[in-house]
């Protein structure tokens, strides 16, 4: 539930900011890393956040609107790629090898 609040307050004020027609594209890119597995998911939803973080830091540097979807679009694919192709098998060999080096 908590959550659920959280969410929607963010939507609320991205919302009432302009930033409404670039979730098509985040929403299409996280819910396909949510097909491949959990990781990926969190990752994606993560770094997508970040960059619409950042693009908001460079709005408020540079004063001019900026294109909110580059940052978090590169970004997202980016990490969608990097946590397929590193991360995941490095968890995977983690958990079932069992083999910490701490």
């Amino acid at each position: 539930l908590t959550i659920t609040l959280f969410l929607s307050n963010i939507l609320y004020f991205l919302h009432a900011n302009g930033i409404q027609g670039d979730f098509i594209f985040y929403s299409v890119l996280v819910s396909k890393a949510a097909q491949y597995s959990f990781t990926t998911f969190a990752s994606c939803m993560l770094v997508i956040l970040a960059g619409l973080g950042g693009t908001l830091v460079l709005l408020s540097v540079y004063g001019k609107a900026l294109p909110a979807l580059p940052i978090s679009i590169f970004l997202g694919v980016s990490f969608y790629f990097l946590t397929r192709a590193l991360i995941e098998p490095y968890l995977i060999h983690i958990i079932f090898e069992k083999s910490f080096y701490v």
